[in-house]
């Protein structure tokens, strides 16, 4: 394919008014705001709360949600799932937040596949079915994101000592003091 200069200006004017269009775009959607952490939370931010607190029911419905951590099981995931989030290094944090910022825009939402309506207004229904369609995806990013997010979300859980019992884990080795003699001169 041989490229004019004249072609090769066009295509550099439409990408420069393509990208354009995106962040102005992005600027009225909110996109482009720096968003800070949710009160109470290091890394989490108010719409990763949302995404995140209704896909867990979805991804542990058959895990014993919320089990023995009752009425506490939503916030103590988020806890967990924060704090896992303050060890990541920078850029696999960033990379991580975006994903969450992907899901949290309306335009980009309804581009991969989730629910039209904010999240915190989803049902569990939705939720099943957003992660089905992406566990069954033809695009293996969409597989690896469903992967990627629930093993994320289990690793949380089972994280809770409450339920160890759930994965047949009995617990962190216990030390058992070994009484050392006394050396004596």
């Amino acid at each position: 394919m041989k490229t004019s200069r004249r072609g090769f200006l066009q295509l550099g004017a439409m990408g420069s008014a393509a990208l354009t269009l995106g962040s102005g775009v992005a600027m009225l959607t909110g996109c482009a705001q720096q968003q800070t952490p949710a009160p109470g939370f290091k890394t989490l931010r108010e719409g990763d709360i949302y995404f995140l607190g209704t896909l867990a029911p979805a991804i542990l419905t058959t895990k014993g949600y919320p089990g023995a951590l009752g009425p506490d099981a939503r916030q103590r995931l988020l806890e967990a799932l924060d704090n896992i989030m303050t060890t990541l290094q920078g850029h696999a944090l960033k990379q991580l937040q975006m994903a969450f910022d992907l899901m949290g825009s309306p335009v980009t939402r309804v581009a991969v596949g989730a629910p039209l309506h904010p999240w915190e207004e989803a049902t569990v229904e939705e939720a099943e079915a957003f992660l089905e369609s992406w566990r069954n995806s033809w695009l293996p990013i969409k597989r690896m994101g469903y992967a990627g997010l629930t093993k994320l979300v289990k690793m949380c859980w089972y994280s809770q000592p409450e339920n160890y019992a759930l994965s047949g884990y009995p617990g962190p080795p216990v030390k058992v003091p070994f009484p050392y003699p006394s050396v004596s001169k």
